[in-house]
């Protein structure tokens, strides 16, 4: 069964806007680990986020991902890399990138497999573009355009239209059960 290497948030807002990742990784590197914040720092949305990567639109309890997340600012990134195998050592990459179209919740679906060297893992995944003043998060356009570039050139890259598509295929291919 696939390990978490890394997960990966790019302009993930919550608290009407009063916290935030704005391109932040966290390194698992297939070991268990702990989330510490403060209360009320994150840790549900942390949670919820994350498995956005594998239940697109997933609703924790009584908490709508799209009431938890500002999106009205731009499309969020989410990422998790997983760890497919130590010797050689492989990687998957799940992502999806949130947005509203229509006053409704829409996603990009997207999963790379890769070895250790790609130049297209999940730290170069373009969820943040670099202007003159820092970086500033992909729009909804750029990242379609990179996520259909990839599955284009890579036929280890992969887009999907519905979240059942998305999720029948890490299920079969990876072994990433939702459950």
């Amino acid at each position: 069964m696939p390990a978490i290497s890394k997960i990966r948030f790019t302009n993930v807002i919550f608290e009407n806007g009063g916290k935030r990742f704005n391109d932040d990784t966290f390194h698992f590197d297939g070991n268990n680990s702990a989330v510490l914040l403060e209360n009320g720092g994150g840790k549900t949305v942390f949670v919820q986020t994350a498995l956005q990567a594998i239940l697109p639109h997933y609703n924790s309890e009584e908490r709508k991902i799209k009431d938890t997340l500002t999106l009205e600012e731009g499309p969020c990134h989410i990422a998790i890399e997983w760890i497919l195998n130590e010797r050689p050592r492989r990687y998957l990459v799940t992502a999806v990138s949130l947005f509203i179209t229509s006053n409704r919740l829409d996603s990009y679906k997207y999963v790379y497999e890769y070895d250790f060297q790609d130049k297209q893992g999940i730290d170069d995944i373009p969820f943040a573009i670099e202007n003159r003043g820092g970086k500033r998060p992909a729009s909804k356009k750029e990242i379609a355009d990179y996520y259909q570039s990839m599955h284009s050139m890579n036929m280890n890259a992969k887009l999907f239209k519905t979240i059942k598509e998305y999720q029948e295929y890490i299920e079969k291919n990876y072994n990433i059960i939702p459950s």
